[in-house]
C-alpha cells in the first residue's frame, strides 16, 4: 500500500481546547521506522512517546496519551490528517501537553502537509491485513466498531443524534474519496446540551468562537442561554427550534458525522500503518475507536509482512509480467506483482497441485522444492531490477549468486507465496544486491541474498 514522506518541517500554534494553554507544534519528516513520535520541549526530563494503542490512557471527550513521563492532549486531528496523507514517519515537538484545536478541524493540519509537500516513499506500507473481522462494544453507551477484512483501507460512521439538529447521520471514507474535500474540513461539534454543564464547570477553557460548531438539540433554560452568551462572548439571539447557531453554521450537509469519521481515522492512526480493513463504528467515540485499535493491533501478529486480498487488484498481472521477463510456462514462477517502488517489489505466486515439478518430487507427499521457492523469489527480483531502466524488454537479469539462503517451513499445494524483495545496495555498473522473503500468510517460508546483473542481451 501507498507509503508516504513528508518533504519539509512545518508548524502551527493555538490554543489547547480544554486546558486553554497556548501550544506550538512543529512537524519533522522522520525515516522509516520512525513512527508518530511526541517529543515534549517544555518537558526536558520527558522521554519520547512514541504513537500506539496502548499509550491511551483517557478517552473523556478526547484521546489522551502518555508512556508515564510523557503526557498528550487531543492529538486525534493532527493524527488523522497525517494518516489520511499516508504518512507514518514524523517527529512532532510541542511546547504544551495539548495539541491546538484551531478552527476545530483537520484542514489546517491538512493545509500544512499539503504546503510542505508530500512524497512517494520509497518503502512500502505492507500495514494490517486482518484474517477475521474484529467488534468492540460499549454496553454502557450502546455503542460499537468493527473491522471487516478488505482489500483496501476504508472508513464509516453513524451516528445516533437526532437528524433534524445535526443533519445527516452518517458518513463514508472510501479509497477513491477526497479526503481533504470531504472530511478534513468538518469540525467538533458540541450540543447545547452537553456543553453548558461542561461551562458551569468552567471547563473548555480554550474554546473560541470559530473552533467548532455549538448545536442547539434541546430547549435551554435561561441560565443555560447566559452560560453560552459568556462562553461566546456576546448575546445569543434566543429560539426555539434546533440545529447550529448562527455564530457556527455547518459548512458542510453531514458536518457533525463528517468529524466523527476524522475522529475515527485519527485514533486508528495510533496504529502507525494501514488497516487493510473496512472500519465501522456506531455512535461512535474515542473509546470504542482506540479500543478497537488496541484489539487490531493484537491481531497484527504479522505486522510489516505483505499479504494479499482476493479483491485486490494487481500491480501486474501474468501477462504484463510475460512482456518484461522471458521466462514462460512451465518455468513461469510468477502470477502477480501487487505492488513496486523505486527499491522494493511484492510478487506472488499460487501454489497448485498442477505444478509439473510435482509429478515426481515427494509423490504422495507433494512439497514445493526450496530451490524453486527462490527461482521464483529471484524471478519477482528480476522484475524489480528491470524496473530501473527505460526499456527492460530489451534486457534480461542474470543471477550470479545467493548468499545466506535458509528453508524455514515446507510449501504445498494450495499455499499462496508472497514474495518480498528489496535492494540493499545502490545499482552500481548493472549490479544488483537484493534480499528477499517468501511468506505463506504470515509465515516465513523461505528467505536469502541476492546478487544480480543487468545485461542488455536481447
Amino acid at each position: 500500500m501507498t507509503s508516504n514522506q513528508l518533504q519539509r518541517s512545518f508548524s502551527l500554534s493555538g490554543f489547547g481546547i480544554h486546558t486553554g494553554v497556548p501550544c506550538t507544534v512543529t512537524v519533522h519528516p522522520a525515516d522509516q521506522g520512525h513512527g508518530y513520535v511526541f517529543h515534549r520541549l517544555d518537558c526536558p526530563e520527558a522521554s519520547p512517546l512514541r504513537v500506539s494503542p496502548a499509550t491511551v490512557t483517557d478517552t473523556d471527550r478526547r484521546t489522551t496519551l502518555s508512556n508515564g513521563s510523557t503526557i498528550v492532549h487531543t492529538a486525534e486531528h493532527l493524527l488523522s490528517a497525517l494518516y489520511a496523507a499516508h504518512i507514518y514517519h514524523v517527529r512532532i515537538e510541542l511546547n504544551a501537553d495539548e495539541v491546538p484545536i484551531l478552527d476545530g478541524s483537520a484542514k489546517p493540519w491538512h493545509d500544512a502537509i499539503v504546503a510542505a509537500g508530500v512524497v512517494t516513499s520509497s518503502h512500502l506500507a505492507h500495514g494490517i491485513t486482518l484474517r477475521r473481522s474484529i467488534r468492540v462494544e460499549d454496553p454502557d453507551t450502546g455503542s460499537w466498531a468493527e473491522a471487516i477484512p478488505a482489500a483496501y483501507p476504508s472508513f464509516e460512521v453513524s451516528l445516533s443524534h437526532d437528524a433534524q439538529a445535526v443533519g445527516p447521520v452518517s458518513a463514508k471514507l472510501m479509497p477513491s474519496d477526497d479526503y481533504g474535500q470531504a472530511i478534513a474540513p468538518a469540525r467538533t461539534f458540541t450540543l447545547a446540551t452537553h456543553i453548558t454543564p461542561l461551562i458551569h464547570r468552567g471547563l473548555l477553557k480554550g474554546a473560541q468562537p470559530g473552533s467548532g460548531i455549538l448545536i442547539v438539540d434541546d430547549a435551554l433554560s435561561d441560565a443555560d442561554w447566559l452560560a453560552l452568551d459568556d462562553f461566546v462572548g456576546q448575546t445569543l439571539e434566543r429560539r426555539d427550534d434546533v440545529g447550529p447557531l448562527p455564530l457556527t453554521p455547518f459548512r458542510m450537509d453531514n458536518e457533525p458525522a463528517s468529524h466523527k469519521l476524522l475522529d475515527l481515522i485519527g485514533d486508528i492512526a495510533l496504529l502507525g500503518q494501514p488497516v487493510r480493513a473496512h472500519i465501522r463504528t456506531f455512535k461512535p467515540g474515542h473509546k470504542t475507536n482506540t479500543l478497537l485499535a488496541q484489539k487490531i493491533m493484537e491481531e497484527a501478529n504479522s505486522q510489516g509482512i505483505p499479504s494479499y486480498h482476493p479483491d485486490q487488484t494487481p500491480l501486474m498481472d501474468v501477462a504484463k509480467i510475460m512482456s518484461i521477463i522471458p521466462h514462460r510456462p512451465p518455468f513461469l514462477l510468477v502470477d502477480k506483482i501487487l505492488e513496486m517502488t523505486s527499491d522494493e517489489i511484492v510478487g506472488m505466486k499460487a501454489v497448485t497441485m498442477n505444478e509439473p515439478f510435482f509429478t515426481g518430487h515427494f509423490p504422495g507427499a507433494p512439497v514445493m522444492p526450496g530451490v524453486l521457492q527462490l527461482e521464483a523469489m529471484a524471478q519477482v527480483g528480476g522484475i524489480l531490477a528491470l524496473s530501473t531502466v527505460p526499456d527492460p524488454e530489451n534486457y534480461l537479469t542474470y543471477f550470479l549468486k545467493m548468499d545466506q539462503v535458509k528453508f524455514k517451513h515446507k510449501v504445498s499445494p494450495g499455499d499462496n507465496l508472497i514474495f518480498h524483495l528489496v535492494f540493499t545496495e545502490p545499482i552500481r555498473r548493472g549490479i544488483v544486491q537484493m534480499r528477499g522473503k517468501a511468506y505463506v500468510g504470515s509465515k516465513l517460508v523461505s528467505e536469502g541474498f541476492f546478487t544480480a546483473m543487468i545485461t542488455k542481451d536481447k
